[in-house]
Formats: C-alpha cells, structure tokens, sequence
C-alpha cells in the first residue's frame, strides 16, 4: 500500500511538472510569426478601408469601411499586446521577410493595390469589394492553419485561440455580407 501511495505522489508530481512545464510556454514560435503575419495582413486592410470615403457615395459602404478600420485596427493592437508580452518574457520574436508580390497569401499585390487607389465609383466599389473578399478569404485560411496547429499540438496559446474565434466567425460574415453587395449593386 506504501509503495501505491509513493508511486501515486511521483505520478501526481511529475504530471504536475509536466502541465507547467506545458503551460509556461507561452507562445511557440509559430504563433509569434502568424501575430506578425497577421498584423502585416491587417496593415493592408486599413490602407483599403482609408480609400473608401473619397471613391464612393454609398453611406453603408463608406460606414462598413469605417467599422472595418476599427475592427482591424483593434486586432492589430491586440496582437501587438500580445508580441510585446512574449518580449516581456524573454521569447524572440521570429522575423521573416516579407519580399513577394503579394507579400502573402490573401494580400493584394502592389497592381491590385494601384488599381484600387486609381478607380472610383462603381469600379472603385467592384475592385474593393472583390480585392477585400480575397484579403478576408486569406485571414480566414490564416486563422484556420493556427487552428489547426493548436489542435494538433494540444496548445492554447494565451489569447490566441480566441481571437481565431473571432476572425473566423466575424470575416466570414463581412464576406458575405461584401458577396451581397457584390450582387445587389450589379458589380459582379
């Protein structure tokens, strides 16, 4: 029975270990690089919604533009938060250059972006709307492959998990609804 009770306390110590072992981590590299990823991803989603108030005379499209930019905007600061903690804990923040044309999947191109900045009106509309549906379409697949990082690993980095939550539920509906106007304003 001794022996039981000795090996039940080495059992519940070393698991004990291993869980804050586990959970001291509190970000792996990969998450640190999809954060700066996702933040240069984000950039590029207010540089387009910065263009939609002088290109069109649509109030709903010009007040989805300004949520979009407080949205980004929010995330950027949040994933912000979330690399200055890693450095705060002494975790390097891996670096990766970013040189093509587009710099990531789900980004626009330096061409696409130039053809955005030069139209208005109804091209205006049609090329944002279809350039933001593909830039959504990227954080979605961004936020699916950390997902499914995290589910294999058995990883919830701090703050991560939910924010993918988020992204996947929120851009998914903004791409519908961009889909629709797509639709109703006679653009596709």
């Amino acid at each position: 029975m001794r022996r039981a009770v000795v090996w039940l306390l080495a059992l519940m110590a070393a698991t004990g270990a291993l869980a804050q072992e586990s959970s001291s981590a509190l970000y792996a590299p990969a998450d640190l690089l999809f954060l700066s990823h996702m933040i240069l991803h984000h950039e590029q989603a207010l540089e387009l919604t910065a263009l939609v108030p002088t290109r069109t005379k649509r109030e709903d499209f010009i007040r989805f533009a300004r949520y979009l930019e407080g949205a980004q905007q929010a995330e950027i600061d949040q994933m912000k938060g979330m690399l200055e903690l890693a450095t705060e804990r002494g975790l390097d923040i891996p670096h990766h250059e970013m040189t093509g044309d587009p710099p990531m999947a789900g980004m626009l191109s330096k061409a696409q972006m130039a053809a955005v900045r030069a139209a208005n009106g109804a091209e205006f509309e049609r090329l944002w709307l279809q350039g933001m549906i593909l830039h959504h379409q990227g954080a979605v697949d961004m936020a699916l492959q950390e997902q499914r990082q995290e589910f294999e690993t058995g990883r919830r980095p701090y703050g991560i998990d939910t924010m993918l939550d988020d992204i996947l539920v929120v851009q998914r509906g903004e791409i519908t609804k961009m889909r629709g106007w797509l639709k109703a304003w006679g653009l596709e």
